[in-house]
Order: structure tokens, then C-alpha cells, then sequence
């Protein structure tokens, strides 16, 4: 029987991927292209005084957006701040990582499951090590709190239970553009194009609460972060006259 058409670039493309000199071609390209659709977007900014006041306030910080709308993830990244990003630890993970790596963003490996659920744990007990420590240097985290799996749009422990051992507020953020082009991935990802306009939001602070509120505390901000990003996830999305994005059914 012979392979489905779609099978040979699927194995081409996983190669390219494990390959690093490939990899590391195509980190050029993508981080050429981002920054090409960046640079040439005719943006507006919505609530960057959030941005500014927590900038001011001279402590760490974790920006948070959705998987689907991380492409733009370093290039807003404040000057003179040490910047993580927390990314995957696979070959999609080595892909993104060498892409932001061009940005000057560092990396914390690994996902932002909760560190105490060890049986399925997957690198997120040295996450979340590595990401707290990252935190107490005053460093900026940037989380998409629904990866690296889904579901699309509900946000994990991880962020949360960051920002509560670190004293971090947490900065929803949200972008989207008129003519950028929707993927069917799990997540919806947002493919920019150049010369396009566009509509970047940062949200109001989410400041955590005390340690003393325990697993209640970090729920609680927890669905505080999911309904902060989805409204302004949609509320970008309106103002490009985009359809809403779906959030998946929580498992």
C-alpha cells in the first residue's frame, strides 16, 4: 500500500527538525520572517501603561498569552530586562527556542505542570525550578499557559503557581491582525503576514495572591488568568473583524 500524500512531507519536515544545522537554518528563516511581519505591521497598542507601571515597579513579571498567539512573544520583550521563555522540552521546543534565542530571549525547558504531580511529570518539576529561579532574579517569564498540548485555551497550574511562590504578577497579553492566517493546529496558531494591521493588548496585572491561600489561592488566580486572556484574546480578534477562537472543553 502506498504512503498517504502527506506522509513524506510530515517525515521530511520531522528530519529537519532533528537535524541541527537544518534546524538552525530554519531558526534564520523564522526569526527573519517574524521580524519581517513585525516590523512592517501597522500596530496599535492597547493598555501598554500596564506594561510601563509593572516595568517601573523593577520586580519580575510573567507575561502570558495563549500558544496560538506566541510568534510575536519576543519582540515585545522590554529593553534592559533579562527575558525567559518557558518552552517544551521536544523538537518543536528546540525549533521555537533557537528562533527566540535570536531575539536575545533566554530558555527554561520543560512545561509548567504542577512539580508535585511527579507521575506525569514531563520536565515540569526543573521548569518550574528553573522558571522560579528566573522570577527571584527579577527576570521577565514569558508562559503560554495552555501548551505545550492543550487544551487550546484553558490555562494549566503552572502560571499560576508561579506567580504565587514568586510574588510575579501575571500580564495577560493578546494580539491579532486583519489578513493574518489561522492554522488548523490544536492550538488555532495565528500566522502573521507582512504589510498587514494590527492590534497588540496588554491586559491589567493579575497580582497574586498570598502563599497562605494554598491550592484555593493558585485556582482561583488560575481561572482569573484563563478569563482574562480569553476576553482579550476576542476582544482583539472583534476589533480585526476576526471570527472567535473556540476554547477546547476542559479535561
Amino acid at each position: 500500500m502506498r504512503p498517504g500524500p502527506t506522509l513524506a512531507p510530515r517525515r521530511s519536515l520531522k528530519a529537519l527538525r532533528s537535524d541541527p544545522l537544518a534546524r538552525g537554518a530554519l531558526a534564520r528563516l523564522g526569526a527573519g520572517y517574524v521580524a519581517l511581519c513585525w516590523r512592517t505591521t501597522r500596530w496599535r497598542i492597547e493598555g501598554r501603561a500596564h506594561l510601563d507601571d509593572l516595568l517601573a515597579r523593577g520586580g519580575p513579571i510573567i507575561p502570558a498569552f495563549w500558544h496560538g498567539r506566541l510568534i510575536f512573544s519576543p519582540l515585545w520583550a522590554p529593553p534592559g530586562r533579562r527575558i525567559f521563555a518557558m518552552i517544551s522540552n521536544n523538537r518543536d521546543g528546540d525549533l521555537i527556542a533557537e528562533v527566540v534565542g535570536r531575539f536575545g530571549v533566554e530558555t527554561v525547558r520543560g512545561s509548567t505542570a504542577d512539580p508535585r504531580k511527579e507521575e506525569k511529570d514531563k520536565g515540569g518539576r526543573a521548569a518550574f525550578v528553573g522558571g522560579l529561579q528566573a522570577l527571584r532574579e527579577g527576570g521577565v517569564l514569558a508562559i503560554t499557559p495552555d501548551g505545550p498540548r492543550g487544551p487550546r485555551m484553558r490555562a494549566q497550574s503552572g502560571a499560576a503557581g508561579l506567580s504565587v511562590a514568586a510574588g510575579a504578577p501575571i500580564l495577560p497579553i493578546a494580539w491579532s491582525a486583519r489578513h493574518a492566517r489561522m492554522l488548523g493546529s490544536w492550538d488555532r496558531f495565528l500566522l502573521p503576514i507582512p504589510f498587514d494591521r494590527g492590534l497588540m493588548i496588554y491586559g491589567a496585572p493579575l497580582e497574586p495572591p498570598p502563599r497562605a491561600a494554598g491550592e484555593a489561592g493558585v485556582e482561583a488566580h488560575r481561572l482569573r488568568l484563563e478569563a482574562a486572556l480569553n476576553a482579550l484574546t476576542a476582544q482583539a480578534d472583534a476589533a480585526m473583524d476576526r471570527p472567535p477562537v473556540e476554547a477546547e472543553p476542559a479535561r
